[in-house]
């Protein structure tokens, strides 16, 4: 069973692609919803495996005395400015498809199989692991038991 995006997690994802460097108080301001459901919200993309990271973008051009740098953009001027260009509109295409409705599959932590009906979930520290079945989940529990106690 696909977990639906709805709109406060579209929301929080527009706004971390608008800068990464976000905080939660900031998405929370600027969308509008409380910080904790902000953080409950980003935990939540980022364990089911949808949010795998957030990336910086280099500004090489405010690299001084750097001959490397200046050597690479030299040789390759246009490239940098065509991968400029590619970036920014990555990132459009990305904003245009995250829509409410978007359904991210799931798969299990355990057998890697896919998970067709609601998740049987394992929470453990700041984590939540998806299983398909109660008995990946038991035998989750068990392989990593050292880790989860």
């Amino acid at each position: 069973m696909p977990i639906i995006l709805d709109k406060i997690d579209t929301a929080i994802l527009k706004s971390l692609l608008k800068d990464g460097r976000k905080s939660f108080r900031q998405i929370s301001r600027e969308t509008g919803i409380t910080t904790p459901t902000v953080k409950a919200r980003y935990d939540r993309l980022v364990n089911i495996g949808f949010i795998k990271g957030v990336v910086p973008f280099f500004d090489f051009n405010k690299v001084d005395n750097n001959n490397d740098i200046i050597q690479i953009q030299n040789s390759n001027e246009s490239s940098l400015k065509n991968h400029d260009t590619a970036f920014e509109n990555d990132i459009d295409t990305i904003k245009k498809k995250i829509k409410a409705g978007l359904a991210i599959h799931l798969v299990c932590d355990f057998c890697e199989g896919p998970i067709y009906d609601k998740p049987k979930v394992l929470k453990f520290a700041d984590f939540e692991r998806f299983f398909c079945c109660n008995s990946c989940k038991m035998g989750y529990s068990e392989k990593y038991r050292g880790r989860i106690e």
